[in-house]
């Protein structure tokens, strides 16, 4: 092999090395990206990101009081056109109380907003707040005020009795609740889980 034949196959496979690398590292659509943002109100937020599809996305934040709030979603879209709103999908979070309780949310979707952490929560929703479960398919969050509100065919199961009603508002600083019919005329079914036997 004389030396102009060696010289034309190192140039080849440099320039076949070279064009591997661009298209794997810039053109290759389906591979997966990690990015980590931190932010000063204590947010942290990992996203893995493949076009416009969010996968394994995370947000946690805490007030100036300690209180923690941390979701979870399998997938997500942030908005175009208000970059704050995140759609989730197959999503699950937790309020960490400074009293030690833990509420748990999960649902099928959910809107998430960054600014202020509230948080819509649809689909099937569960809530699961110490020994009481509401069920609805939608929950209105609000991490600062500590608040959540469930409407439409709400379905509240606890130790002592299950209800149905049309709307459940939720304070969990001073464990105050609300539940509402949207027609007055219309009463709040009560059943008693001891009196029933049932679950």
């Amino acid at each position: 092999m004389n030396k102009k034949t060696y010289i034309q196959i190192s140039i080849f496979i440099l320039i076949s090395l070279i064009v591997t690398y661009v298209y794997l590292d810039y053109f290759k659509t389906s591979e997966q990206k990690s990015i980590k943002i931190t932010n000063d109100s204590s947010s942290d937020k990992i996203l893995r990101t493949s076009d416009d599809l969010i996968s394994d996305m995370s947000y946690f934040s805490e007030d100036n009081k300690g209180n923690r709030y941390e979701i979870f979603s399998e997938y997500g879209i942030i908005n175009p056109d208000k970059s704050n709103l995140i759609f989730m999908e197959k999503v699950n979070a937790t309020v960490y109380l400074l009293n030690g309780e833990r509420v748990l949310i999960s649902s099928d979707k959910a809107k998430y907003n960054d600014d202020n952490n509230d948080t819509t929560f649809s689909g099937f929703v569960e809530m699961v707040y110490g020994e009481h479960v509401v069920k609805s398919e939608f929950l209105d969050l609000s991490f600062n005020n500590q608040t959540g509100t469930l409407y439409k065919n709400v379905r509240y199961k606890s130790n002592l009795s299950k209800l149905n009603a049309d709307k459940i508002f939720i304070d969990f600083l001073n464990k105050n609740t609300k539940i509402q019919m949207d027609d007055e005329k219309n009463n709040i079914l009560v059943k008693s889980v001891i009196d029933n036997g049932n679950n």
